[in-house]
């Protein structure tokens, strides 16, 4: 059984008013989700020792704690709007999927207390939960989402063995100086990691000319800037980068006879729509040109896809979810049947968090953060496989390269 205590303020109205009433009354276990498979086999680098598994006791609840911004403070019941319920969406959406991984679980005979909690998106909130009983006290605790949010708990809490999870933010963990922190979604420094590592991995140094196109904007130079220190330190300098504020005059740096890399560290708008169409018209002249874009193309919607497939482009990613999955499929039918909607990216992310740490507890009990880096997750739309620093804590170092073909985006294997 899984036991939701009544942690938010109530709602009714309309039907995404409901859907917050049912976070407070949401109790009965859910029918099974087909799991997600986990790989047995440990990745490198290999552990000394294998560590033994804690005994744990069939009738040990297990308590999590979620730290969502649903902002119910906001809402006013007699007045509210689509637009004003809509800013639960990211933590409804979550909190649903993390709901179902846990009703999954629920039948291995192990039952999960799961408490809610409305950050408001607020400092002063999270200060308060951050000090309170009633959330230090869990055996996991997952949230806040935002980068600001975690900072603050992080000052005022004190969790002892317990871990908090940083669900969805990107940043960069070291701005938080928690070693019980897990971040799960990859940083912008990993993400310059895997392209030089893809790259020394699968070319010659002496068959490519590499040039990164780096406006040096703020956002552009955080994506450049671990790039051209990674390819230093996995190489040994023996890849050259030229790199150019844009591509007017490019075809001055481009080689006829190589193989041309072109990084471009920006998703603006404005700057890369002018840049693609000028690397296309290149493409059809002399020049064999490979892209590797930021991060963010994955979430845009101007690029023509036709041109980016021409380019060979490909990106880094955190987030991909296959659709013919068998997985997949279950997840996304269980989750229409159960709610009435389609799943959101957030979903997903709820619900391969809720199965990873929902098993970890499941099978080691408070000794879970000791068993992190055991193996391989593989999930609904990312894999984890984390790695421990004593000062900023748990990493997930699973990236995926995504290349267009077929007219779409699909993982490169």
């Amino acid at each position: 059984m899984i036991l939701v205590p009544n942690r938010l303020q109530l709602l009714s109205g309309n039907n995404t008013l409901c859907i917050l009433c049912l976070l407070v009354f949401l109790s009965a276990c859910s029918p099974k989700v087909v799991p997600v498979k986990r790989s047995e086999k440990k990745a490198p680098p290999a552990k000394d020792k294998p560590r033994v598994a804690e005994p744990v006791k069939k009738d040990m609840d297990h308590s999590i704690a979620l730290l969502l911004p649903f902002e119910l403070n906001t809402i006013k019941i007699e007045t509210a709007t689509r637009k004003d319920i809509s800013k639960a969406d990211l933590a409804i959406d979550f909190y649903q999927g993390f709901k179902l991984a846990l009703d999954s679980l629920s039948d291995n005979g192990h039952n999960y207390k799961l408490q809610v909690f409305d950050t408001q998106d607020q400092e002063t909130r999270v200060v308060n939960l951050a000090r309170a009983n009633s959330v230090r006290n869990n055996d996991l605790i997952v949230g806040p989402v935002f980068p600001d949010g975690i900072s603050t708990f992080t000052e005022f809490s004190e969790l002892g063995t317990s871990l908090l999870v940083s669900p969805l933010a990107a940043a960069i963990p070291s701005q938080f100086n928690n070693p019980n922190l897990v971040t799960v979604n990859n940083t912008i420094d990993q993400h310059g990691w895997k392209v030089a590592d893809f790259i020394t991995r699968n070319y010659k140094p002496e068959q490519v000319n590499i040039i990164l196109i780096n406006t040096q904007k703020t956002d552009d130079e955080k994506f450049s800037a671990p790039i051209r220190r990674y390819f230093k330190e996995l190489s040994g300098s023996k890849f050259f980068i030229t790199e150019r504020p844009n591509s007017i005059g490019l075809e001055t740096y481009l080689s006829p006879a190589k193989n041309n890399l072109i990084l471009i560290s920006s998703s603006d708008r404005i700057f890369l729509l002018p840049t693609i169409n000028r690397l296309y018209t290149l493409s059809k002249e002399k020049y064999k040109i490979e892209v590797f874009g930021h991060p963010n193309w994955i979430k845009t919607k101007f690029l023509d896809v036709e041109k980016m497939q021409a380019l060979n482009t490909r990106i880094t990613a955190s987030y991909f979810v296959n659709y013919k999955a068998r997985n997949v499929k279950n997840f996304v039918s269980r989750y229409r049947d159960e709610y009435g909607f389609e799943p959101s990216e957030f979903a997903f992310e709820g619900f391969d968090i809720g199965y990873y740490f929902g098993r970890l507890l499941e099978r080691y009990g408070k000794a879970y953060p000791n068993h992190l880096d055991d193996d391989t997750y593989l999930g609904l739309h990312n894999n984890f496989r984390f790695s421990k620093d004593p000062k900023v804590g748990y990493l997930n170092t699973e990236l995926i390269i995504l290349k267009y073909q077929g007219f779409e985006l699909k993982p490169v294997k």
